[in-house]
Formats: C-alpha cells, structure tokens, sequence
C-alpha cells in the first residue's frame, strides 16, 4: 500500500550531529509518496532561513531513487509548542483531511520529532483515529540525546552525514509502534455489550466510525444477526456465509422458519419484552398446530381443508365445504366445538379442535400430553394475547401470569416443548439448539477480538 508522511518538525530535523534526524529517517525508509510537514513558528523562522527541510529531503529522495511531494503546513501563530490540547484538536484535523484526501494510502505519524506535548499528541492520536494509520519511532543514533549545535550550514551538514554513506551498513533506527487503537478498543467493548445484550444494530451503529479496524467476518456476522433477528432469513444466511458461520441449527425451510420465530420469541420474554411476546404468540401457536397436524396426524391441513384468498395473498382460510367433503366426521366435531363451523381464518383457535380430534380418547393419535398443553396455550392466547392487541399498555409478568395462570416463560417452554416433539430429529443430546443466539453472539465476540 502507498504511503503518505505526517511529520511534525524539532530542532533535531533535518540533520543533526552527522546523522539523520527522525523525519529524514523516515523518509530514507519508508519512501513516502506525499511528506506533510507540521510547522510553528519557530520551524518556519529556520525555514525561511535556509530552507533546510526541503532542502535535504529532496537531496534525500534523489539520492535514494524515489519521488515525494512536499506540504509545509506552516501554523507560524504558534510560539508556545508546549500546549498539549492545543495540537491534539490541530492533528486531530490534519490527519482526518490527510485521510480524505489520500484514499487507498497508509498514513505515517511521526512520533519522534517536535516538543514532547507535539510527541504525545501524535501518540495519542494513532491511538484514537477511526482508521489505522503507521506511528514511526525512530531513536537516537547512540541511543541517547541528540542535542545539536547553534549553527547549521545546509551544505555542510547534508555532505556530513554519516546515514548518506553507502560503504557504512545500512542502520534503519525507525520502527513502527505495535499497539492496538485506543477508540476502537473502547468502542469494540461497547459493541460487545449490546451484542450480549441481543443489541445488533446498535453494535453496529457503534462500530461503523472505527469500521477500518473491525474484521470483515466479524461486521458480516453482525449483520446476519440484525437480519435474523429482524427475520430475513435468507440475508441472514448470506452473511453468515460471508463470515464463514453455520447459522441456522434448523435448515428445513418451513421447520426454519418456525423455529427462528420462537427463537425470537425467547429472547423477547429473556428481555421483558412482554407486550411484542404476547403478540408474537397467535402466529406462533397456529404454524405449530398446523406442522404438528401435518407431521404427526399426516393432515395437509391447506391443501385438504383451506383456500387462500385472494390468491397470493397468504391468507388461508379453513372451509366448511372442505371439511365436508375431505372428512365428514372431522365436521361433525368442528359443528360440535363452534355450535355450527363456519368458513374461519386458519388459527390456533380453528385448528385446535382437529388436534383435540386427533389426540383426544377416539382420535388416530391419542396422546393426553399433546391434547392438555395445546388447550392450555390456545387458553392463554385467549386470556393474554386478544386484549392485549386492542389496549396500549405495558404489560408486566404478573398480569400475564393472573391472567394467563401460567407464566410467559412457562408458555415459551411449552411452545418449545410442542416443536422438538414435532421435529425431534433436529436436537442432540450434546447440544442445546435454544441457545443458538447465545451461540451466535460468541461467534461474534471471538471475530471482534480476533
């Protein structure tokens, strides 16, 4: 990648006591393409003198083969570099148009030139940018002060320079500064919390201004997350596939579906979430009556009992003619539960009574567990669910419990309970699928921190 160079200037640049001073240094070696150069007064006053810096950085560029241009950013109102606050908000500025201007480069700081408040300020800043920049650090050639004559002849100087010598071994004194960025680390952990806290799009909302520092993987998991959540599920396996994560624990697509649904439902209850849970549970309760009438009593419940209308829609509704025709005594009994069945809206409410003449003590499939919890949930949607979709109010767990007679995290046990009964093929013993977001959101911790 192309390099560009932020360098302030002190009173050991360009040269001093026959050796370079640390931007000249950085430039013999890392041969930028573009030198900004950070000027106060003082700088420019030696400048305007002699030109020095120009002077022996473009002797430096022919001399080594390679091409800079030069920016003086000259700030001659500064006469006091001992002012930390004042040159963090000017780096601060510098580098981000630096940035924008340079698209594709990696910047180089200098941390080794200027005053010690000039040091910490560009120290600190390669620790807090929004994207990852180069510090250079660049010792002393005896590995102590460097402190320089008064006087300085350019000529002099630039002929006595002991690092122009090419029969004495190359002594590269620069080194980039190994540390990881201040502001990503902060906002990282951040993230990390509202991952934690099934909070993905504020993850990435968070992570979006440092987004240079973040791993693809780890940004492509999190937006399968925010799409699973938001039940896009085929985005949401995109991305995933992007961050080379297994997603769904359930692939069958209707079994899918189904089992994201109560996924979803699971964490609203785990959060307080009570009033978007109590209105997620009618869908919920109808698709599992509908799949356990379809897996296990083999009932195709649309194709022999409903039509959709209008066509495209998804709107099903049950019909009497059907039933009539596809199982007369199923009417009988449905006549029986609603006191005469008329063509409804496929529900858990309508569907309810074919599971009641499946499981019950004459049904093909007799089962006293099934029959019990299913008239157990179809009351709680009853109880909890209908008034609360007509008022705008909180709903708290102990109204739904004195309303409901069992708790909400009872309910969501039972839903789940329901759909391992339907699809028992999808659980292993050693793996607790339930906990997939959980799962999810490690994945996604491990990427950030990767």
């Amino acid at each position: 990648m192309p390099e560009v160079l932020f360098s302030t200037l002190g009173m050991t640049d360009p040269i001093r006591n026959d050796y370079d001073g640390p931007f000249l240094h950085i430039m013999r070696h890392y041969k930028p393409e573009k030198a900004y150069l950070f000027m106060t007064k003082r700088i420019c006053e030696q400048a305007d003198l002699d030109d020095r810096y120009r002077i022996h950085a473009g002797a430096l560029c022919k001399s080594e083969g390679f091409e800079c241009e030069f920016i003086e950013m000259r700030y001659e109102e500064i006469d006091n570099p001992s002012d930390y606050e004042i040159f963090y908000t000017i780096f601060q500025e510098i580098i981000n148009t630096i940035h924008n201007d340079n698209p594709g480069y990696n910047i180089l700081i200098n941390l080794s030139s200027g005053t010690p408040q000039m040091k910490s300020a560009a120290q600190l800043l390669s620790l807090t940018t929004n994207f990852p920049v180069g510090a250079i650090q660049v010792t002393t050639p005896n590995e102590r002060e460097n402190y320089g004559q008064i006087s300085y002849n350019v000529e002099e100087t630039w002929l006595n320079n002991i690092d122009n010598d090419p029969e004495l071994e190359r002594n590269n004194r620069s080194k980039k500064v190994v540390s990881t960025n201040l502001r990503f680390l902060f906002l990282r952990e951040t993230a990390i919390s509202n991952v934690e806290a099934y909070n993905y799009l504020a993850a990435l909302d968070i992570l979006h201004s440092v987004r240079d520092f973040v791993p693809e993987q780890a940004m492509s998991l999190l937006k399968a997350a925010c799409q699973r959540k938001n039940m896009d599920l085929i985005e949401a396996g995109k991305e995933a596939k992007q961050a080379n994560y297994d997603i769904f624990p359930v692939k069958s697509s209707d079994a899918r579906d189904l089992f994201e649904y109560l996924l979803l439902l699971g964490l609203q209850q785990k959060s307080g979430q009570l009033m978007d849970y109590v209105r997620g549970i009618s869908p919920a309760l109808t698709k599992l009556f509908e799949s356990f009438l379809e897996e296990r009593c083999r009932r195709h419940i649309k194709e022999d009992f409903c039509i959709e209308a209008p066509r495209g829609s998804g709107f099903w509704k049950v019909k009497r003619d059907k039933i009539e025709s596809n199982a007369p005594d199923l009417l009988n009994y449905y006549d029986s539960a609603f006191n005469c069945f008329r063509d409804s809206a496929i529900s858990c409410a309508t569907l309810l009574p074919m599971i009641e003449f499946e499981c019950g003590p004459e049904g093909l499939h007799t089962d006293d567990t099934v029959l019990a919890r299913s008239r157990l949930m179809r009351n709680v949607e009853d109880k909890i669910r209908n008034p609360a979709a007509h008022n705008i109010k909180a709903i708290k767990e102990d109204e739904f419990k004195n309303k409901a007679g069992i708790s909400s995290k009872r309910l969501l046990q039972y839903m789940q309970w329901m759909f391992k009964y339907i699809y028992p093929y999808y659980f292993k013993a050693d793996l607790n699928i339930w906990e997939s977001y959980d799962f999810m959101n490690q994945a996604i911790i491990n990427k950030l921190k990767s």
